[in-house]
């Protein structure tokens, strides 16, 4: 069975380092399309609040425009204004808002720190896509060296020690682009998980200032 597999280590071996150039060249892409999102959400968190903080301010101080809606409920209100403003980032953070949610300026933050955690922790689950390339990369690489190696021994008394050097040297690669593209995959998933939670902070910090 040996002899008739051998023929196909090298191949094997090439596609294995195909595969991890592959991995690497999706992984910087998707980096770079979960860092235009986190940045678009920041610029929208800058520019698209004004309608919602003046709905939030006329609810809490008892703006007598806010109570000519009939039988709307404040928290109808809210959801309506958000729905006006296209993308606003927080229509998902007050979807779901009660009137119980609205009794106080303390209910009213609370509610929302806490839908702004469950938005986070969703948002860090994505995020595990990182955790998934940094442990198949390297398993990716020890099998490339594996086939490798297997290659080498097979050639061991028939190929001089140039050119089983040079085999052992490309046997070696794919570990070497597996560890590689691990330690890319946790660089990229800390440092989106720490834009994310200081879009967080920043999320929480404008809402509290909606309420003043």
């Amino acid at each position: 069975v040996s002899d008739f597999i051998s023929p196909f280590y090298v191949q094997l071996g090439d596609i294995i380092l195909y595969l991890l150039f592959g991995t690497l060249i999706y992984t910087t892409g998707i980096f770079v399309y979960h860092l235009h999102t986190f940045q678009q959400s920041r610029k929208s968190l800058n520019g698209k609040s004004d309608g919602v903080r003046s709905v939030v301010r006329s609810l809490f101080r008892g703006n007598p425009e806010s109570q000519e809606s009939g039988d709307e409920t404040r928290a109808d209100q809210l959801w309506k204004t958000v729905e006006k403003e296209k993308d606003s980032p927080y229509g998902e953070v007050f979807h779901g808002l009660s009137e119980e949610d609205l009794k106080s300026k303390q209910d009213f933050v609370h509610a929302l720190e806490v839908r702004v955690g469950d938005m986070t922790a969703q948002k860090n689950q994505v995020l595990s896509f990182y955790n998934y390339i940094s442990i198949t990369a390297p398993t990716l690489g020890f099998l490339g060296t594996a086939v490798g190696m297997v290659a080498i021994f097979d050639d061991v008394g028939v190929a001089s020690a140039e050119q089983l050097g040079a085999d052992l040297k490309i046997a070696l690669i794919t570990t070497v682009v597996g560890l590689g593209i691990r330690f890319v995959g946790l660089i990229c998933k800390t440092f989106l998980e720490s834009v994310q939670d200081d879009l967080s902070v920043v999320m929480v910090n404008e809402l509290k200032e909606m309420r003043a």
